[in-house]
């Protein structure tokens, strides 16, 4: 269960940084390009959504006789993630849904998304990198 923690949390790391670093750079670039490969990432970030929820969800419980308010604020902004993240994500790119936001709108709630996401996976990447050397917390 260690090395799967630790794989886990190095892919969660990189994918905190690929987000982090197309955030940075998609300006410099723009037009259909950076439609095209923010498509990707986000592709890369729905499959970060699920494990970063289910550790989250794994630490709550470990942590379940202890007051570890760590522990509760990951599942609280794991959980906002993923459900702001589907929400968005589903109207706008795998339906076309009707009911999606404005354009400036979803543009400002994809900017919180992907500040969050980087946040949160940092957070669940070093959780689970601490965790599979065997360095829990008292």
């Amino acid at each position: 269960m260690d090395s799967i923690r630790k794989i886990f949390g190095y892919i969660h790391i990189a994918l905190a940084l690929l987000v982090a670093l197309q955030f940075l750079v998609s300006p410099m670039y723009g037009g259909d390009v950076n439609g095209t490969i923010w498509d990707m990432v986000s592709i890369l970030m729905a499959v970060g959504c699920i494990p970063a929820l289910i550790f989250a969800v794994i630490r709550v419980r470990e942590t379940e006789d202890r007051s570890d308010w760590g522990a509760k604020a990951m599942l609280i902004a794991t959980l906002v993630l993923f459900l702001l993240f589907f929400r968005l994500f589903f109207s706008s790119q795998v339906f076309d849904s009707a009911e999606k936001p404005p354009y400036e709108f979803r543009l400002l709630m994809w900017y919180g998304i992907d500040v969050l996401f980087v946040v949160v996976s940092l957070f669940v990447g070093r959780y689970l990198l601490r965790s599979g050397t065997g360095q829990r917390r008292a």
